[in-house]
């Protein structure tokens, strides 16, 4: 089960990427939060596997929430999903060890095909962890 963690500022759009997320039997989305401030205490107050990351919040972008993530050496993924298709913002994602970038608006299949490769890759490090 990938336990999930969605930051977005916006309510609808939450709304409708929890819904994508609870049509898929091994996710669970076990925190929201709609600033980067709120998304730094519930990182640290629950068993999060991924964040499903807005990259532009009222309180900052979401890149330096990645950044912190790893300044912090929190172990856990991170997937943007965003608006903002700039090469400098995309570059950013992936030089912070961002494992996907999704540009909104995106349909189910999308985002489905990313997280089923997300959990492949995810069960695999755990089976060569075992041995």
């Amino acid at each position: 089960m990938i336990k999930v963690m969605i930051v977005e500022d916006d309510p609808m759009v939450l709304d409708i990427n929890q819904k994508f997320i609870s049509k898929l039997i091994y996710c669970q989305v076990v925190a929201t939060a709609s600033s980067i401030k709120e998304a730094e205490a519930q990182i640290r107050n629950k068993d999060i596997d991924l964040v499903l990351l807005d990259v532009f919040l009222p309180d900052g972008k979401g890149i330096d929430y990645l950044k912190w993530l790893r300044r912090e050496e929190l172990d856990t993924d991170v997937i943007l999903i965003t608006a903002d298709k700039s090469a400098k913002s995309v570059e950013d994602a992936f030089r912070f060890g961002a494992v996907d970038y999704l540009v909104k608006p995106f349909k189910f299949e999308r985002l489905q095909e990313v997280l089923a490769a997300y959990l492949e890759k995810k069960q695999l490090t755990e089976m060569m962890e075992l041995n």
